[in-house]
């Protein structure tokens, strides 16, 4: 399966100007987020598909505007597609969503999206000190397990266990944001020591991640580090 990353904004350049945020092309027809910034997301969206009407899924890993705002231009050349959202949406971003006129599904348990690509479903975590939900993607091939966060406010930790839980196959790839930009050092040590708890073999980690830890996930993980910019394209 090939990723392709539409949009992502890392620095805290990008973050003033709200060119911030996520959007990744999992094959051709599903998507997971919708970025920050409308324009470049459907200007790159456009160009890594001829056809977006064949996108028939959007899975939208939580509700700040970093990973949905696109969802309003997309809508205009494609109102078919699925929107998968979480229960705990808050009710005014959710009412948005639903006014978009695309068939929306609430997510709050396991799902299988596609033959081989599953939601995790809304998992807890915290945001400012309240509640955030918020739910991954996993694709599942032969006994290969990629799992994409949008933010990973939960923790990697919860989302990894949840995965642990369903699929005996270790992760080989474990992309996204992993939202550890404001974390210190012994923080992140510690977060990547949970990683190799888990077995997990390959890292891609972009927007909310934060330079110093991806540079500690680097040289961790050496030649298993892979760089996902924007443009990128990543085989599963």
């Amino acid at each position: 399966m090939q990723i392709r990353v539409v949009a992502t904004g890392s620095t805290p350049q990008e973050r003033r100007d709200r060119r911030w945020g996520l959007s990744l092309l999992i094959g051709e027809s599903v998507l997971f987020d919708t970025f920050g910034l409308s324009s470049p997301f459907i200007e790159n969206l456009s160009q890594m598909t001829a056809d977006i009407s064949r996108i028939r899924h959007v899975v939208l890993s939580h509700e700040h505007w970093d990973h949905v705002t696109g969802l309003e231009r997309l809508a205009e050349k494609n109102r078919t597609a699925t929107i998968y959202i979480c229960p705990h949406t808050d009710s005014s971003v959710k009412a948005w969503i639903k006014g978009l006129g695309m068939p929306v599904v609430e997510v709050g348990g396991w799902i299988e999206i596609e033959k081989g690509l599953f939601s995790t479903g809304e998992i807890k975590g915290f945001w400012n000190g309240q509640p955030m939900w918020e739910q991954s993607l996993v694709i599942s091939e032969g006994h290969r397990l990629s799992v994409l966060t949008g933010c990973a406010h939960t923790g990697l930790s919860p989302i990894l266990q949840s995965v642990q839980g369903r699929f005996p196959d270790p992760v080989t790839l474990l992309m996204g944001g992993f939202h550890l930009m404001n974390s210190t050092q012994e923080e992140v040590l510690e977060v990547i020591a949970t990683l190799k708890k888990f077995g997990v073999r390959q890292v891609a980690p972009m927007h909310c991640t934060g330079e110093a830890a991806v540079t500690l996930l680097q040289n961790t993980f050496k030649n298993e580090f892979l760089s996902a910019e924007e443009g990128s394209r990543i085989e599963t």
